[in-house]
């Protein structure tokens, strides 16, 4: 534990081969446990909150994750010795998103197109990529410990993702009740890959995985054009709002006919 105090804020260009804390070691099992359940239980403790107390709560976090995330790059340019990485520092993963439209999940009008897209893709594919990161952060733990300023970062932006996701469902700030907001909700992860896939296929690098470079997405784009797989991502990406949508659309289409009979 001693070294992981002493590591804190090193580069993992000069950590040491074997590091407590990493991907799948017991202390990143036990920080995951405790992300399992205590997030959850803390969105749900919270659920009957004001709308106002909520806006103020969802606008704290977004300053201070926006805060923390600008930190971890500086640091980590600072720090590194090839200095600063476009090919993979900058904030244009799916988790990304996140600072991006929380200011229209925040301040846009009540029922507006802004705020479902916004709501709709940080209570779907925003969350599913926070709850991912809580087993697999595999993007930060493979390099650094869990007890460590990148480490820590990456797990507290992501319980942050998903205790937002949760709030707003719990409370009712925003429900999945309305089938269309699906492919609203589709619309911040289109926006943002734009400016993703440039950067992409000019450096390259791999932002939101369209690349396939990371496993488990090295299992299919081992096996087609770089082309095809962009266009099945792209695919995947849009239908995944849908299954957190269909199964209040079916119960209510089986409510009605119930009700009809």
């Amino acid at each position: 534990m001693k070294d992981l105090f002493k590591y804190y804020f090193t580069n993992k260009a000069y950590l040491p081969e074997y590091l407590e804390g990493r991907l799948f070691t017991p202390l990143h099992f036990v920080v995951m446990a405790i992300m399992i359940v205590a997030v959850p239980l803390l969105a749900f403790l919270c659920r009957k909150m004001s709308k106002k107390k909520l806006k103020i709560l969802f606008a704290v976090l977004w300053i201070v994750m926006s805060g923390f995330e600008i930190a971890k790059i500086v640091w980590e340019s600072c720090t590194n010795p090839g200095g600063f990485e476009p090919g993979g520092i900058l904030p244009l993963y799916v988790c990304s998103i996140f600072i991006y439209i929380m200011p229209f999940a925040i301040w846009t009008k009540e029922g507006s197109l802004a705020r479902r897209s916004a709501c709709g893709y940080l209570c779907t594919t925003n969350m599913v990529g926070g709850l991912v990161n809580f087993v697999y952060p595999a993007n930060v733990l493979s390099n650094y410990s869990a007890i460590s300023f990148a480490g820590l970062h990456a797990l507290v932006f992501h319980a942050t993702m998903v205790f937002v996701a949760l709030l707003m469902l719990f409370s009712g700030y925003y429900s999945l009740t309305n089938i269309k907001d699906a492919a609203l909700a589709f619309l911040p992860l289109f926006a943002v890959s734009i400016i993703a896939n440039i950067i992409n296929f000019t450096l390259p690098a791999d932002y939101m995985f369209f690349h396939g470079w990371f496993f488990p997405f090295t299992l299919i784009s081992a096996h087609m054009p770089v082309w095809c797989f962009v266009i099945l991502l792209y695919a995947i990406y849009f239908l995944l709002p849908y299954l957190f949508y269909l199964p209040y659309f079916i119960y209510s289409k089986i409510k009605k006919k119930k009700e009809a009979k």
